[in-house]
């Protein structure tokens, strides 16, 4: 369990201290959720999986099916909608992606905080 949610955070990029203010949770007990040293109560356990748009047996390791039919409609509505966005960033060398991830990430961090 505690490697899936570390993949998930790392697949976004994101920091401990970025994930739990997100889930109005402290760094810590995410550490300590990467770490199976926390059992994830259930609404913590159904936030991640929205957060993550993933299955809750997922985020358990019970399955290695990341979505349900309707996440996976969710991300393809997301892709098609963004389809022109998504190939000029695979068109990017990595510098630049991460330069864009990083403008991204303050981006959004500004826009929560207004």
């Amino acid at each position: 369990m505690e490697s899936r949610v570390k993949e998930l955070r790392l697949a976004r990029r994101l920091s401990q201290e970025m994930l739990g203010q997100s889930l109005g949770i402290t760094q810590q007990t995410i550490s300590k959720i990467e770490n199976g040293k926390y059992d994830i109560p259930t609404d913590l356990l159904i936030s991640l999986s929205n957060f993550f748009n993933v299955t809750t047996d997922y985020i358990l390791g019970l399955s290695d099916i990341k979505r349900n039919l309707e996440g996976q409609i969710r991300v393809n509505k997301t892709l098609d909608d963004n389809y022109d966005l998504v190939m000029q960033y695979n068109e990017l060398d990595s510098t630049n992606k991460k330069t864009l991830d990083i403008l991204l990430s303050r981006l959004c961090e500004t826009q929560k905080e207004k």
